[in-house]
């Protein structure tokens, strides 16, 4: 009992120290927006936010009931807690390949859209009056993208400005590469613009193919954590109506069991986070993910010799 009580007093020692540490030197990253801001953004945004605002809260009504229920069978709350926790967690885990795939559609429907950009090119339409034509029958995963960039150049808006406004509403760094190459010829017209939409074209496939291939390895990761965490689950559902769980009842026993649980939500939390697209900076705006210093940073003062 008193090496456990040393452990966790230890453990405790640690993490405040570390945070300390983190608190007083600070970070160099851009100062954005706070986390219980970025948490309403997510809670209520977005153009279902209020269809995800009530399921968060049906899970949340359900996490909260499914604990008061364990507890009051099994009187064990650290285990009411795991399986409350698991309501919300179980989700979460399962839904966790859906942006990849979101963003490898809208990769794919982008190379669709720059190759018939290049055919209405060769009929001998300019820059703008293709990307405003092209806004007839675009593909559905970027339709809406194209139709906001068809709908300001029409407004007067320069190509320049429609396409960067085009490429943040992709926000990939796939997208830059292609809205790159458009804003250059729309600045410098020449010869072989087609060509050029035509190589954009097939660099934006080779970079879908690439990134299928790697969400298809990714998802074995993602089947192997899913399986292995209902498996558990079941486990401490069943363990706790037989009497061979009856140690983790005592005092003890429950903070053996938050010291197991909480050391397999971080196995769990780490490996989703390998198995998770990790977003390349992008270079047509100023990403806080990049590390390269932004245009009009002071120089570090030298000190004198």
């Amino acid at each position: 009992m008193g090496a456990l009580w040393w452990m966790l007093c230890g453990a405790m020692l640690t993490g405040g120290i570390l945070a300390a540490v983190v608190a007083t030197i600070g970070t160099t990253a851009p100062r954005g927006q706070g986390r219980t801001a970025r948490w309403r953004a997510q809670w209520s945004g977005g153009h279902d936010g209020q269809a995800r605002a009530a399921r968060r809260r049906a899970l949340i009504i359900a996490a909260v009931a499914t604990t008061a229920v364990v507890w009051l069978v099994s009187g064990v709350f650290v285990a009411a807690l795991i399986l409350g926790g698991s309501v919300i967690g179980v989700p979460w885990l399962l839904a966790s390949a859906n942006p990849s795939k979101g963003r490898i559609a809208k990769l794919e429907a982008l190379a669709d859209w720059t190759q018939r950009l290049s055919e209405i090119l060769r009929l001998g339409f300019a820059l703008e009056q293709a990307l405003i034509t092209s806004r007839k029958n675009p593909p559905p995963a970027i339709e809406d993208e194209v139709g906001e960039l068809a709908d300001k150049l029409k407004a007067g808006w320069l190509p320049v400005d429609a396409l960067r406004d085009f490429a943040n509403r992709l926000d990939d760094v796939t997208g830059d590469k292609a809205c790159a190459a458009l804003m250059l010829c729309a600045v410098d017209p020449g010869p072989g613009l087609a060509q050029v939409l035509e190589d954009v074209a097939a660099q934006v496939r080779e970079e879908v193919a690439a990134r299928r291939k790697i969400e298809a390895d990714r998802a074995k990761s993602r089947t192997a954590m899913r399986t292995m965490t209902l498996i558990c689950m079941a486990l401490v559902v069943t363990g706790f109506l037989i009497p061979y769980t009856a140690p983790y009842a005592t005092l003890l026993g429950q903070l053996v069991l938050a010291l197991l649980g909480a050391a397999f939500a971080a196995v769990l939390w780490w490996t989703r986070k390998l198995a998770s697209h990790q977003p390349v900076p992008r270079f047509l705006i100023n990403d806080p993910r990049s590390q390269v210093k932004q245009p009009g940073a002071e120089p570090a003062e030298v000190p004198a010799s």
